[in-house]
């Protein structure tokens, strides 16, 4: 049947169901693999990169799936479209959520490494944290640094989510530095300044798109991102498995011929 196209358009249909089948196939094997298999799949590069800096984080597999709306404890992962020309240091972001109630949203952008560490920032260059990473934890608060970790033995640190805490940077001090201690340094997270939004606007990006709400393992928001075999931005989208998963393929698909802002340092290329 003719429809007014040139036979060059002819191509578009069969590349299309390619796609679709393709993307059926995909589906039924994960239909078929247990969350496990999926997660070693997914993340079996990443996580011998944690085997080697966290082995008590590195005991579980890591797991993901989106979640109807933004709440406290969640990720926020950024739409591939988004903030390519504006705000670019959330593009391709991964941000904790720490607070969301009617009062707003705050939250802490996990896979923005910069190329300062502890002891320059603190002025204290053979401090127990000296050799850690400074994280760009997002726009808002002029020198508020804060840190994350998944030690309950930290006094004076408040649970965000099962089994990660905020904050008692005296009482980690203590425990790093004694005597025979089990707790190592990688095992905290240091970020300057935080993302914020005003009451009803989180609800209305991830409405909009703009944000993924997706509930996650703790190992996801604990480890550290620097050098990552595969970006934590991917490897989310990956273990949410669907159309999430398609979206990641394509971005990476794309960076085999330009090369995107999608890297988990501001300095570096992960």
């Amino acid at each position: 049947m003719e429809d007014g196209r040139g036979d060059g358009d002819d191509v578009a249909p069969a590349l299309e169901s390619d796609w679709r089948e393709f993307r059926a196939r995909l589906l039924a094997r994960e239909r078929e693999a247990t969350p496990e298999e999926r997660a070693s799949a997914i993340s079996e590069e990443n996580m011998k990169v944690l085997e080697a800096q966290n082995p008590r984080l590195a005991q579980a597999k890591p797991w993901a799936h989106v979640i109807a709306a933004p709440e406290k404890g969640c990720l926020l992962v950024a739409a591939d479209q988004e903030f390519r020309m504006s705000q670019q240091y959330f593009h391709q972001a991964v941000i904790l959520v720490l607070e969301h109630h009617e009062n707003g949203s705050m939250g802490i952008i996990l896979n923005r490494p910069t190329q300062y560490n502890m002891g320059y920032v603190s002025g204290e260059p053979s401090g127990p944290f000296a050799e850690n990473a400074l994280y760009f934890g997002g726009d808002v608060g002029d020198g508020t640094v804060s840190f994350l970790h998944g030690r309950e033995d930290v006094k004076g640190s408040v649970e965000v989510l099962p089994g990660v805490y905020l904050g008692g940077y005296e009482s980690a001090c203590e425990l790093v530095q004694q005597d025979g201690s089990t707790c190592h340094p990688d095992e905290f997270k240091f970020f300057a300044r935080y993302c914020g939004w005003a009451p009803g606007q989180l609800e209305s990006e991830c409405e909009r798109g703009v944000w993924y709400p997706i509930a996650a393992a703790k190992e996801l928001s604990l480890k550290q991102v620097i050098q990552l075999p595969k970006p934590l931005w991917r490897e989310i989208l990956e273990l949410c498995g669907g159309e999430l998963a398609d979206i990641a393929a394509r971005a990476y698909q794309d960076a085999t011929d330009e090369s995107p802002l999608s890297v988990d340092n501001l300095d570096e290329e992960n």
